[in-house]
């Protein structure tokens, strides 16, 4: 009897970029924190960090390294050299915001979908995409489940504030409109490959709980996003794909009907609040502006926009002369619901072109590459146009939503871009140089390192943001301890991102609720200093009650409630909120003039 085959080392290895991709791709899709929306964004990106990282450690284990090089085609050239300006462009952006108050671990978020990229880009990354996309399609169909039934039977529903049952549909994501734009790349391949005639039962299946959840969801964007697709995987094959095309989009539209999807947006037409149907990205869109008017060549670096929102907001209002009220939970926006604007405000103008150029160009020639192939067999490769319909459904996406910014739509996207990269003639080889195989195991452990750190500040700052919350529950000893507890942990999410304004924030809080002002007041302005937000202002207001000083406290009230009305009913009696409220009405009025937005208390503002 022949003894039993071992796995030699190198074939173990060779296991580990197909399992990173596994990875990076399925498991954003499940993990979730209840402490917070943002402790769950940073959970989600270390679970996408670590499979990337895997995927490096394959990539610099040699293996499948024997795979020769290939000549490059024009259209690859093109989108590549356009790929390189934009990197190059964005790190001149990241090293400009260093120099300032930039925080480096908000470009983190860039590596691991270039890591995808480059290898979906491979020989290997072509191999085994078919079962990587096949499981990204099965993550889609089950959280397109699981938002339905959360929605309409009450099953697996989150503790979350839901002011409208959409809200309900949450999946394992978080809120409704990343469920719908994380369904939008998953429904549109299980679409294309029920249209090709492959796994009728499982790409059907899987097509109807996507599109299920994309209904429950009930957010416009995802929706246009996935009809624009559709229309193009229909228009690949005319004559064979209409009538069934037409038959499913009457369902899709009764659905759509059944949902209250239609009737919303009719409603929203019909009275004219066109601003809440589109949840007001007008502001996010015209902040933008003012942003890359005030940084056109390298923008504000990764992460800035955020930071810069209020200046800009405020800049918008000056020059369209009127308020634009938030009528939402929040008040301050961390993109423009756009990224074309985003990345142009973040990266600068001319980086936003090098990256429409490349996505321009991988578009155009993946839309050869389906001309040419047809609809036959095309081997182990995925076919062209199975990639074509979501890659084109999240660049439409892109204009009114940030799925660059939503992990279980990043990474699938970047494999995307990376298996049409190869399928136009860009494919790229892995390394053979050992010393090209030590930069990628560097770049590995910098990924996990700083995937790390925003990992378990996130969560310092949502256990720190959990208790106070419960602050006002308790009392007397167990109040203190509750206090102390936030302390700690504010301060240990302020240790390992000093330059994150929220952990100021929360650590200036947990001060203030310690009766130790003048600590408050440090962190607050520490985190003014590095994002102005309306909550740190109020913040400021109360603890300049504290202290006696009426000027001040008045000023940051009224900025406040300009820039969020909410926070009126959290200014203490002593603040006077009535004769707040009076002012901001005041200088909205007269903003319509020759008025202005409430300026920053000179003692408020940087030394």
């Amino acid at each position: 009897m022949p003894a039993p085959r071992r796995e030699s080392p190198g074939e173990v290895l060779e296991l580990l970029a197909p399992l990173g991709t596994l990875v990076a791709i399925a498991l954003p899709f499940f993990v979730l924190v209840l402490a917070s929306a943002e402790a769950t964004r940073e959970a989600k990106l270390a679970a996408q960090s670590a499979g990337a990282v895997l995927v490096l450690l394959g990539l610099a284990s040699g293996a499948r390294a024997r795979t020769p090089a290939t000549r490059w085609s024009p259209v690859a050239r093109g989108t590549g050299a356009a790929l390189a300006a934009f990197l190059a462009l964005f790190l001149a952006s990241l090293a400009s915001s260093l120099l300032r108050s930039g925080d480096p671990l908000d470009a983190l978020a860039l590596l691991p979908a270039l890591v995808l990229l480059a290898w979906g880009a491979t020989a290997g990354g072509e191999t085994t995409a078919r079962r990587a996309l096949s499981v990204l399609v099965g993550c889609g169909a089950l959280t397109g489940l699981v938002a339905t039934l959360q929605r309409f039977t009450g099953i697996l529903r989150l503790p979350v504030e839901a002011p409208e049952p959409r809200f309900h549909a949450t999946g394992w994501i978080g809120n409704p409109g990343d469920v719908g734009a994380a369904l939008v790349i998953p429904a549109l391949l299980a679409a294309s490959s029920l249209a090709r005639g492959q796994r009728r039962l499982f790409s059907g299946a899987a097509l109807a709980a996507c599109v299920a959840g994309l209904a429950s969801a009930g957010t416009l964007a995802p929706l246009v996003a996935f009809a624009a697709g559709a229309a193009l995987l229909v228009a690949l094959d005319v004559r064979r794909r209409l009538l069934p095309a037409v038959l499913a989009g009457a369902a899709v539209l009764a659905l759509l009907a059944a949902t209250g999807v239609a009737s919303r947006a009719l409603e929203k037409l019909t009275s004219g609040t066109i601003a809440e149907l589109t949840t007001q990205r007008d502001i996010g869109v015209l902040a933008a502006v003012e942003t890359i008017r005030a940084h056109p060549l390298l923008g504000t670096g990764p992460g800035g926009f955020a930071s810069d929102f209020v200046r800009a907001r405020l800049a918008a209002e000056e020059r369209v002369g009127r308020r634009l009220i938030h009528r939402s939970a929040s008040s301050h926006f961390d993109n423009a619901h756009c990224d074309p604007l985003t990345v142009a405000a973040e990266a600068g103008v001319p980086a936003a072109l090098a990256l429409a150029a490349a996505l321009g160009t991988l578009l155009t020639g993946l839309f050869g590459a389906t001309r040419r192939e047809g609809h036959g067999p095309s081997g182990n490769r995925v076919p062209a146009e199975t990639l074509l319909p979501p890659f084109a459904a999240i660049l439409v996406l892109s204009l009114a939503n940030f799925p660059i910014q939503i992990v279980p739509v990043s990474g699938p996207f970047a494999l995307l871009a990376g298996l049409a990269l190869a399928r136009v003639g860009g494919r790229l080889a892995p390394p053979v140089r050992s010393t090209a195989r030590a930069g990628l195991v560097f770049v590995a452990l910098l990924l996990a390192a700083g995937a790390t750190l925003r990992l378990a500040s996130g969560m310092a700052l949502a256990r720190a943001e959990t208790a106070m919350k419960a602050l006002p529950l308790t009392a007397g000893a167990g109040r203190r301890a509750l206090a102390e507890s936030a302390l700690a942990d504010a301060g240990r999410a302020v240790a390992l991102r000093p330059r994150l304004a929220t952990a100021h924030l929360a650590l200036g809080s947990a001060r203030a609720a310690l009766a130790d002002v003048d600590g408050a007041v440090e962190a607050m302005r520490r985190s003014l200093v590095l994002q102005e937000r309306a909550e740190t202002l109020v913040n400021l207001g109360r603890l300049a009650l504290a202290k006696g000083d009426d000027v001040t406290a008045r000023g940051a009230f009224i900025r406040a409630v300009w820039l969020f009305p909410m926070l009126a009913s959290a200014i203490p009696p002593a603040g006077d909120p009535d004769a707040v409220v009076a002012e901001t009405v005041r200088l909205e009025a007269a903003l319509a003039g020759s008025g202005a937005p409430p300026p920053l208390p000179s003692s408020l503002r940087p030394r």
